[in-house]
């Protein structure tokens, strides 16, 4: 099988990505943001673990299940759309804002290898 060089590019990033998804810490700004807010902070880890836990099966070379993969095509936004009208305050939350992005972005570049 030949894989071209966009795909093994994107690979290599997707598993850069993996290694520091897996082994970074959670941002403690979403404990405050759930408390000023009242959005769960269960939607994050949610999120966080969906992304990271899809990277492994591409690193793995494995099949997303069906399911999981249903969901994963949707946005964070999309998945919680309750998050749109705390916009405003999230980005008051730096690193927690820059931690949804930088999921949202291999989100959307898991999707993109797959394809």
């Amino acid at each position: 099988m030949n894989i071209s060089q966009d795909k093994k590019e994107l690979i290599n990033d997707l598993k850069q990505r993996y290694q520091y998804c897996f082994h970074s810490a959670y941002p403690e700004d979403i404990v405050f943001f759930e408390e000023e807010t009242g959005i769960w902070s269960d939607d994050f880890y949610e999120f966080f673990t969906l992304v990271t836990g899809s990277l492994s099966y591409v690193i793995d070379h494995k099949r997303i299940p069906k399911k999981q993969l249903n969901v994963l095509r949707q946005s964070f936004e999309e998945q919680y759309p309750q998050i749109k009208s705390f916009q405003h305050i999230l980005e008051s939350y730096p690193l927690l804002h820059s931690y949804i992005q930088y999921h949202e972005e291999t989100r959307k570049r898991i999707i993109a290898f797959i394809k």
